[in-house]
């Protein structure tokens, strides 16, 4: 499965620390990998909101996204707060 990167996820990703970053470029892959195949995924804390989806990257923080296209486009990433607040104003 292809994975791209909206504006949004890209702005929010910047603000993150480096090692951070690399955290969640690496679960994003991941999910990519393993998205359709339920028993791999439970891990990784995949839950679905509407049209978008979400995985944690440790306690803190997660990433929003959708599947377009037979792609996975990351969204968003930010504590729940931030993804609740993006929900509300692009939901």
């Amino acid at each position: 499965m292809n994975l791209y990167q909206r504006p949004a996820f890209v702005r929010a990703l910047k603000n993150r620390p480096a090692a951070e970053q690399e955290q969640i470029r690496q679960r994003a892959r991941r999910v990519a990998e393993v998205l359709g195949h339920p028993q791999t995924h439970s891990g990784l804390g995949v839950r679905q909101f509407g049209r978008y989806f979400e995985f944690r990257v440790g306690l803190q923080v997660r990433c929003l996204f959708l599947l377009e296209g037979g792609g996975l486009h990351l969204v968003m990433v930010g504590t729940h707060g931030e993804l609740s607040a993006y929900l509300r104003n692009n939901g």
